[in-house]
């Protein structure tokens, strides 16, 4: 999959692109790194209006992202290739929660767990689950 991007590219195209590829995961781009497995503070995150040429050292036309890179994989390519740090989210229900104890998975495995846990029923919700009076 692969992701194009120039000088007069802003975060929030980024971020879109990103979504429309992983549509239940989400990246956020912040000041500094974070540490391994570590979550950004939330006041580092990058205001979406800024422009990648303002914020990165050198913009390739196009970066390749394969469903089959791990989170802690993207985070490095962005760092080494663009100077930017990133953390993934994934969708879970209504919330985003950061991707920080699972790193290591695919964006693959990250956005098809993502999926399952956004549009699966409730439990609650489900007719076979309820128990019923029989008295």
């Amino acid at each position: 999959m692969i992701m194009r991007i120039n000088n007069k590219s802003q975060v929030s195209d980024v971020q879109r692109e990103f979504n429309g590829l992983f549509p239940f995961l989400k990246l956020e781009l912040f000041k500094h790194k974070h540490g391994y497995q570590g979550a950004s503070p939330r006041q580092e995150k990058l205001p979406s209006f800024l422009y990648l040429g303002d914020l990165a050292r050198q913009l390739p036309e196009q970066i390749n992202i394969p469903e089959s890179m791990t989170v802690q994989e993207l985070e490095k390519l962005f760092e080494d290739q663009l100077g930017l740090h990133l953390q993934v989210f994934r969708k879970s229900g209504n919330l985003w929660l950061e991707t920080t104890m699972t790193d290591g998975w695919t964006l693959k495995q990250q956005n098809d767990h993502g999926m399952e846990i956004s549009l699966a029923p409730s439990a609650s919700m489900n007719p076979a689950t309820i128990k019923r009076d029989e008295s």
